[in-house]
């Protein structure tokens, strides 16, 4: 099922962090705060994190959610919530429909926040040329920390040749109890197309 998704931004306040106390996706240890304990970010999600979604979703991002999402912002969709760590992310039209990417060849900060918990989480983006190497975090939860991680390496063709993309499909399967409820991206600059989740 597809839903028609709207942009709802979330005002940061004070400081423009959008998650203060621990620069986004860092966990401090030992009892401290966690990052995602924001108040502004749990309100979003379906009873504060954790709760399993009632159906399939396929999210993609329509021309309505063409925009940039400044760094230490969210932005909420009815699905998710965008929350741009230390580098922008921008939802831009490319030459196969509307993509979720970042501003930076690296460095790029980005996570993807379900509002529901899911048991099956499948993401198609795509890398390309003269970018750096990308790590994809799929993230649990309770504590939204990575439970499995992707890396994938800076394209690189014959005789250093870096034209052209490569498209990848991440899919995962989460055991009963320890659904996901998000991606972290960092590194080098991807282009992620659609999303689908599975109770």
């Amino acid at each position: 099922m597809t839903l028609p998704l709207r942009i709802t931004p979330v005002l940061s306040t004070g400081s423009g962090n959008a998650l203060p106390g621990v620069p986004a996706g860092r966990t401090e240890r030992g009892g401290k705060s966690h990052s995602w304990d924001d108040p502004r970010l749990r309100s979003l999600l379906e009873g504060h994190g954790g709760v399993l979604g009632p159906c399939a979703i396929e999210q993609h991002f329509g021309d309505e959610h063409l925009g940039l999402v400044r760094a230490g912002e969210m932005l909420a969709l009815p699905a998710l919530v965008i929350v741009a760590g230390e580098a922008d992310a921008i939802i831009e039209q490319s030459d196969d429909g509307n993509v979720l990417t970042g501003r930076r060849s690296s460095s790029n900060d980005c996570r993807l926040i379900f509002r529901h918990a899911y048991g099956r989480v499948r993401c198609t983006m795509r890398t390309v040329g003269n970018t750096g190497d990308v790590h994809i975090g799929l993230l649990e939860h309770r504590r939204f920390d990575e439970v499995q991680a992707v890396n994938l390496l800076r394209p690189r063709g014959s005789r250093g040749d870096t034209r052209g993309s490569l498209w990848t499909t991440i899919e995962y399967r989460a055991d009963p109890l320890c659904e996901l409820q998000g991606i972290a991206w960092r590194g080098g600059l991807i282009q992620i197309a659609s999303i689908s989740l599975s109770p």
